[in-house]
């Protein structure tokens, strides 16, 4: 099975997330947008950057996470790694 990295989104609002591909080129590292409550997956194999941005682009925060593991998004400042 593939290894993956899991974006779940515990908030109330859409968010908009960015899984960078430097260990799969040919993956999409485009802005998601990931409706509440609801959580995806990125095929990864190594460590990655998991991005997020506010609607305006005004605020950003991240985290470097390895493949087989979560994060899950709070708000734009509370992120948990699992």
């Amino acid at each position: 099975m593939p290894s993956s990295i899991i974006v779940a989104n515990k908030s109330s609002v859409p968010i908009r997330v960015f899984v960078s591909k430097y260990t799969n080129s040919k993956g999409h590292d485009d802005w998601y947008t990931l409706a509440p409550g609801t959580s995806d997956s990125w095929e990864r194999s190594g460590w990655e950057l998991v991005a997020f941005k506010n609607d305006d682009d005004s605020d950003r925060s991240g985290v470097y996470v390895h493949a087989n593991h979560s994060v899950t998004y709070h708000s734009l400042h509370n992120l948990t790694i699992g």
